[in-house]
């Protein structure tokens, strides 16, 4: 064999000794040592902030070059969720967005809403636009004793919150066991109950419930603004009651009240009305 091969494969045989001596071994029941990747990181759980768990009622917004209060008759909150989010009333619709709070930096997110469309009181839709506009263009809070204060970027008040959620105030219709005196009839005239049955509704916190006349009922109500209800949907026991009269009364009623929208209360009556302002159902209290 040439000198020169002899040379070439002694050199191989060099090089692949010193490369096999700068792999690491095995052992044995163990993983490859490999120098690549990044150890695991632990989650940091959201920094707890002043706002942390704390709710807040409106008093005051930012609106061009001024500053609007709240209107009567509604209410908007905030309450910043331990769970990063906060949520709360805009005065006709509830909402929820993201919120992230450090020191006293803040920042929210796009707020999702519920899809209620409230009249009354005038300005209550404008209102909750310009609440939510402003939430989200926070950047910067101060809490000044019992006072919430959200900032712009150039500093300017944008929301004056106050510490706490107002106590809820019971509807005049709450409470009381209301019977049936009238209801509209098909040909529009209000027309006595049934002398021989007692149609009845009882409005408690939400919940609506009664006696149709032969059935029970049951349901919900929400406001939707000053004097402003929608009803139902409605549901009911499915018994039959074979005299004249009384399970078209029923179906009637029910018809009625889901589709009330407005109601007034004066001294022990309360009157339900349709959309056009005409009253639908007539109950006396006790």
């Amino acid at each position: 064999m040439k000198p020169v091969v002899i040379s070439t494969l002694i050199g191989v045989m060099i090089l692949v000794m010193l490369l096999a001596g700068c792999t690491m071994p095995e052992l044995p029941g163990q993983p490859p040592v490999t120098m690549e990747g990044t150890p695991p990181v632990t989650p940091v759980p959201p920094e707890v902030t002043p706002l942390t768990g704390t709710s807040w009622t409106l008093i005051s917004g930012l609106s061009g070059g001024g500053t609007w209060n709240v209107l009567p008759g509604t209410v908007i909150t905030a309450t910043f969720g331990e769970d990063g989010q906060v949520s709360g009333s805009a005065g006709c619709n509830n909402y929820f967005a993201p919120y992230q709070s450090r020191l006293n930096s803040l920042t929210v997110g796009t707020a999702a809403t519920t899809r209620m469309y409230c009249e009354n009181p005038t300005g209550v839709m404008n209102q909750e636009t310009l609440y939510l506009s402003n939430l989200e263009g926070a950047a910067t809070y101060a809490v000044e004793g019992d006072l919430l204060m959200v900032y712009d970027t150039t500093g300017k008040t944008l929301l004056t919150y106050r510490k706490g959620l107002p106590e809820p105030t019971p509807l005049p219709f709450e409470g009381t066991a209301w019977s049936l005196d009238r209801y509209k009839a098909a040909d529009g005239t209000m027309t006595a109950v049934l002398p021989t049955t007692m149609v009845t509704a009882l409005f408690e916190t939400g919940n609506l419930t009664g006696s149709a006349g032969c059935n029970s009922y049951f349901g919900s109500y929400t406001m939707k603004g000053e004097n402003v209800i929608a009803i139902g949907p409605l549901g009911s026991t499915l018994m039959f009651c074979g005299e004249a009269g009384v399970m078209e009364q029923e179906t009637a009623y029910l018809t009625l009240l889901q589709s009330a929208v407005s109601f007034e209360v004066s001294g022990a009556q309360l009157i339900l009305s349709d959309a056009g302002g005409m009253p639908i159902l007539e109950y006396s209290g006790s």
